[in-house]
C-alpha cells in the first residue's frame, strides 16, 4: 500500500511472515514497546494551514489547498452554528498559494495559482535550448489544462497519496474559483489530478529553465469522476489498484450539516492512467464499491443503515494475515464522524429557564478492516471500543512488529479525548496519543491511552494534520507481494534503547479550547507548527 511513500532514503524491506513466527504466551518472550515524543521545531517561515494537500521531495514539502488565517485567525475548526452553504467555511480562508518548504532550512518559497499560471505562460526556454521548440509549443496546452483543473490548487480537505514522484488528489470541498461569497456557491468536487511533485517544486521555485521536455509532459494531469466525490476521505494504493476510503459528499446547498450531504458509505477501488491522446488528461476506471449497503449506496437509506458512513477519522494503512498465514495489505477504519442515528435533539431548560433544545452527534467507536483481496473483502469490528479517544482525523503512522505479530496505530491528537459527545456538537478536542494495536493472529484491535498530552500544552493540536516522514532517516517499510507498504518494519528500523526520529506532524487546526465551536481570536486558527516525533523502542517481559 502506498498512501504516502518518501524519499530514497527510505528502505524497502521484503516482509513474509507465518504465524509461527509469533511466539506463544508461554514462551514469555519480551515484547517491544515503542515510546513516542513530540517536540516543537524551532522554526519561522512555515505557512499556516489546515486540511491541506502535500507532496514531498527529500526536505523539500509542496503545500497546497487547505484553509489558511488571514484574517483574526479564520482558519481552524468552521464555525458549526453558522449557515454551512456560505459562511460556516469563510470562503476568504480558503488558501490562494501554492509552497515549497524546506524543513531542514526553515526557507519557503510561494506562488498564488494566478501567479504560477502566468509565469509558465511568460516562460520562453533558451533559444537553442534542447526540445527549447517542442517546449515552447507544448506550454500551451500546460496553461490550459491548469486553468481548467485550477479547483485542484484551491479546494480543502482533499484526499491525497504519494507513490515516487507523483502524488494523487481526489475530490476536496470548496467554491468555484470565479465564486468567492456568493450564497450557495460551495460543492465538494469529483477531480482527479496527478502531479508531478518534483518538478511543480521547480515551477513554484521559479526555477522553469531546468524542466525538461518530458519534465513539463508529466508535470500536471487531469480527471474526474462522479463516483469519487468525497471530502474528509483517504485515498491508498495497493498494487496497482486506487482505493478511495470513506468521506462524504457535502453538497452545494447544505445551510445544516443534515441537510444536502451524503455519505460515500463505501471503499471504492479505481484505476487511472494518463490518455494515449492527451499528456495532460487522466482515463478513470471505478469498480463495484466495498460496502455492508451495496444495493442502496448513494441514496438516503445508505446513510441511515452504513456502518462506513464515516468521514474525517483516522483510515489506516493495514496489514492482515490470509488463509494461508501470510500477510496481505488492506486498510482501517478507526472511528470517525458520524454514526447513522447520533443527530438527537433535546428539550431543555436554558439558564434563563426558557425551553431551548440541543442536539449531539456520536462518533464511531467501531472498526472496520478493509481486505481487498479476501473473501469477505471487509470486516466490521464491533467489540472494538475507541472509547471516544482520538477519533477525529489525526497525524498517524503505522510499524510492524514480528515478535509480537500485531499492527500498531499510533494516533495523535485531534478531536476525542474520551468523555461523552453530548450534548454539544463535538467531542472536545485532544492532546492524547493513543496506541492501537492489531493482533494478527486473532484478528483483533486493542486501543490504549499512552499519553493524555503528548503535545504537552495548553492548547490542541493534530486536527486536520499530516504525519510526514523524515527523509533523512532510513525507513524500513514493510513489502508484501513485492508491493511497498507504508507500514513501517519496526524490528529493521528501530535500534534497542536509542531514539529514532521518525517524521513530523505539521498544520492542522490549532484549538485554544478543547470546545471552541468556531474559528477565530481565542477558539482556533490554522496552524504553522510542526512538531518533530521521535521513536524509542524498549524491550519489556510480556
Amino acid at each position: 500500500m502506498k498512501r504516502f511513500t518518501q524519499g530514497s532514503a527510505m528502505l524497502i524491506l521484503l516482509a513474509t511472515c507465518f504465524l509461527s513466527c509469533k511466539p506463544t504466551k508461554e514462551e514469555a518472550t519480551p515484547i517491544p514497546e515503542y515510546v513516542v515524543n513530540v517536540t516543537l521545531v524551532t522554526q519561522e517561515n512555515a505557512p499556516a494551514l489546515q486540511s491541506y494537500a502535500h507532496g514531498v521531495n527529500g526536505a523539500d514539502w509542496l503545500l497546497f489547498a487547505g484553509r489558511t488565517n488571514r484574517i483574526n485567525d479564520d482558519g481552524g475548526l468552521h464555525d458549526l452554528n453558522a449557515n454551512y452553504s456560505n459562511t460556516s467555511f469563510l470562503p476568504l480562508s480558503y488558501n490562494e498559494d501554492i509552497f515549497v518548504y524546506n524543513v531542514d532550512t526553515d526557507v519557503v518559497s510561494a506562488l498564488s495559482f494566478n501567479e504560477m499560471v502566468s509565469e509558465i505562460s511568460s516562460f520562453t526556454p533558451a533559444t537553442g535550448s534542447t526540445d527549447s521548440t517542442a517546449i515552447t509549443a507544448l506550454l500551451p496546452k500546460v496553461v490550459a489544462a491548469l486553468k481548467a483543473n485550477g479547483t485542484v490548487f484551491r479546494s480543502t480537505n482533499p484526499l491525497v497519496m504519494q507513490e515516487n514522484d507523483y502524488m494523487y488528489l481526489a475530490g476536496g470541498y470548496g467554491t468555484p474559483l470565479d465564486q468567492t461569497d456568493n450564497g450557495n456557491a460551495y460543492q465538494t468536487f469529483n477531480q482527479v489530478a496527478r502531479i508531478n511533485v518534483p518538478s511543480m517544486i521547480k515551477v513554484i521555485n521559479s526555477d522553469l529553465g531546468s524542466l525538461t521536455l518530458t519534465d513539463w509532459q508529466n508535470l500536471v494531469a487531469f480527471g474526474s469522476n462522479d463516483k469519487l466525490v468525497s471530502t474528509g476521505g483517504e485515498m491508498f494504493k495497493i498494487g496497482n489498484t486506487f482505493y478511495l476510503a470513506g468521506g462524504h459528499n457535502f453538497g452545494s446547498t447544505a445551510p445544516a450539516a443534515s441537510q444536502g450531504q451524503q455519505y460515500v458509505d463505501a471503499v471504492y477501488p479505481f484505476t487511472m492512467s494518463v490518455s494515449t491522446t492527451n499528456p495532460f488528461a487522466l482515463d478513470i476506471t471505478v469498480s463495484a464499491p466495498i460496502t455492508d449497503v451495496p444495493t442502496t449506496i448513494g441514496t438516503p437509506a445508505a446513510d441511515a443503515t452504513s456502518k462506513f458512513r464515516r468521514r474525517d477519522g483516522p483510515i489506516v494503512p493495514a496489514l492482515y494475515m490470509d488463509a494461508s498465514n501470510k500477510l496481505t495489505e488492506g486498510l482501517a477504519f478507526y472511528g470517525g464522524v458520524f454514526q447513522p442515528d447520533s443527530v438527537v435533539t433535546l428539550n431543555i431548560k436554558n439558564k434563563e429557564g426558557n425551553d431551548s433544545t440541543v442536539s449531539y452527534l456520536r462518533a464511531w467507536n467501531t472498526a472496520i478492516y478493509v481486505t481487498p483481496s479476501l473473501a469477505p473483502n471487509y470486516t466490521i469490528d464491533s467489540d472494538y471500543n475507541q472509547k471516544n479517544f482520538n477519533v477525529y482525523a489525526c497525524a498517524d503512522f503505522e510499524l510492524y512488529d514480528a515478535v509480537s505479530g500485531t499492527v500498531s496505530t499510533f494516533l495523535m491528537g485531534g478531536i476525542g479525548d474520551g468523555t461523552y459527545q453530548g450534548p454539544q456538537t463535538l467531542s472536545p478536542f485532544t492532546n492524547s496519543l493513543t496506541q492501537v494495536r492489531y493482533d494478527l493472529s486473532t484478528g483483533k484491535s486493542t486501543p490504549k491511552v499512552i499519553d493524555q498530552n503528548i503535545f504537552g500544552s495548553s492548547s490542541f493540536y493534530g486536527a486536520e494534520t499530516e504525519f510526514i516522514f523524515n527523509s533523512k532517516q532510513a525507513i524500513s517499510f514493510m513489502s508484501v507481494n513485492g508491493d511497498a507498504t507504508e507500514v513501517i518494519n519496526a524490528d529493521a528500523t528501530f535500534q534497542e534503547g536509542k531514539g529514532f526520529d521518525l517524521g513530523f506532524i505539521y498544520g492542522g487546526i490549532e484549538a485554544f479550547e478543547n470546545t471552541p465551536g468556531t474559528f477565530g481570536r481565542g477558539k482556533s486558527a490554522a496552524s504553522s507548527k510542526i512538531w518533530k516525533v521521535t521513536v524509542t523502542k524498549n524491550t519489556v517481559n510480556n
